[in-house]
């Protein structure tokens, strides 16, 4: 049984598939297995994934179809899974050469926990972004968790390992219920569901700016950001003090999405009805009052 189940669905990347696949082959740490789904491609990237798993590299699933966000393939794939622990991967990112190891490391170090967290960084064409602002390091209480979840997103897929009988009791990826930030869910739903996490500052995957091709990304945006639908399962769970950091990181989220949406001249009714407002912080206050003016005021502001 291999120590960790690295899960990495494909669908059309041919472009990027051989380079991706380097990094996950050059990690220090060895005891892994890369089980790649392939979501129907329909260029080369199946025959290269043939090849691959024939020289024993990879396991090769394959599905007829693409899911939403690939939640599908990865729910696919961690079922397949034998490792002890499940670790997430994109197709064209990168994963560097100790993303493993530094997993292992913490897991050695604290082995009574079941999400460990890696740094991660954003790509834009080759160009590293800002990293985000990040948590201490070290053992994360879930109100120390929802606290920092509350000023950034410092969980990425990428960066994300979990035991594997935890994500399956936890239902895995929600496949088919949002068609974006299905993966958000998952981790703010593990947040709540832990007692505490680990958290490790160094960047170990880089993660490239996915734009869609002829179509901005909010046009895929649905109704409410799936993080309404968490606040609504999980806070009652939680102690006040842990509701109140959740419902402030579910507040950045539906404002973040509602500035996107009033960029494209689209109604942000909804979403200000969603915020609770004893949670606003005052950077999230301003961007709130700017979505009620008009237009020019609100493209003042900023995503969160």
């Amino acid at each position: 049984m291999p120590q960790f189940s690295l899960v990495m669905p494909v669908y059309n990347k041919e472009a990027v598939l051989a380079s991706t696949l380097a990094c996950v082959y050059e990690q220090t740490l060895h005891d892994y297995e890369l089980i790649v789904v392939d979501d129907g491609s329909t260029d080369g990237s199946l025959a290269l994934l043939e090849r691959e798993a024939e020289l024993g590299r990879l396991r090769l699933l394959k599905r007829d179809a693409p899911g939403h966000g690939g939640y599908a393939a990865r729910n696919h794939g961690a079922l397949s899974a034998t490792g002890r622990w499940l670790v997430f991967f994109g197709a064209g990112d990168m994963l560097l050469f100790d993303h493993l190891s530094q997993f292992a490391d913490a897991i050695l170090a604290h082995p009574q926990l079941e999400l460990f967290i890696n740094a991660y960084q954003m790509m834009d064409d080759h160009q590293r972004l800002p990293k985000v602002a990040a948590p201490a390091p070290g053992v994360l209480s879930r109100q120390q968790a929802l606290a920092a979840l509350a000023r950034s997103d410092f969980i990425h897929l990428n960066g994300a390992c979990i035991r594997r009988e935890r994500f399956q009791s936890l239902g895995g990826f929600p496949d088919g219920r949002y068609r974006r930030g299905g993966d958000a869910y998952f981790w703010l739903k593990a947040l709540c569901s832990l007692d505490a996490i680990h958290y490790d500052a160094t960047v170990t995957s880089l993660c490239m700016v996915h734009r869609a091709e002829g179509t901005s990304p909010a046009v895929t945006l649905q109704t409410q950001h799936p993080w309404l639908d968490v606040r609504d399962e999980c806070e009652t769970m939680l102690n006040r003090c842990e509701r109140h950091y959740l419902r402030a990181a579910v507040n950045r989220k539906v404002l973040a999405w509602a500035m996107e949406k009033r960029r494209l001249g689209q109604s942000v009714r909804g979403d200000l009805r969603c915020l609770r407002l004893t949670a606003l912080r005052p950077s999230h206050l301003y961007q709130a009052l700017s979505l009620l003016t008009p237009v020019p005021l609100a493209r003042l502001g900023r995503r969160s």
